[in-house]
């Protein structure tokens, strides 16, 4: 009767005996100067012309719009009644929104139809 030792990690018994060369890589049998090489490909990707992307940038931010964002962000954040514990989007839809109902009043009297990412956005940036 033989006695098992175990199995390694990559299932081999552990009294197993290995080749000398085990492991060894072998040659590449690849001729580079017939096969073109990655670094061709790379360059004639990059000779090649570039597609004009459109810009999604929208307009600048205002002094105002700014402003008017601390003031939410503030007023949301430091709500007692939600509490910090919201999700991202939760917290900057609700952003939105108070941007939305105070940007018709004084002092800031503005317009716009900015979405509540673009809002959030703006946040890092700021």
């Amino acid at each position: 009767m033989r006695v098992q030792f175990g199995i390694d990690l990559d299932g081999f018994p552990l009294d197993q005996v290995f080749p000398d060369n085990y492991g060894l890589e072998e040659e590449d049998e690849c001729d580079i100067e017939v096969e073109p090489l990655f670094e061709d490909e790379l360059a004639n990707q990059a000779t090649g012309p570039k597609p004009k992307r459109k810009s999604k940038h929208t307009k600048v931010y205002t002094t105002a719009e700014d402003n008017l964002l601390c003031e939410c962000w503030r007023d949301i954040g430091q709500d007692p009644k939600t509490g910090t514990e919201q999700k991202h989007s939760t917290f900057w839809i609700r952003v939105h929104r108070e941007i939305h109902e105070r940007k018709k009043f004084p002092p800031y009297q503005f317009v716009s139809t900015r979405g509540w990412v673009s809002i959030s956005k703006r946040w890092r940036t700021i």
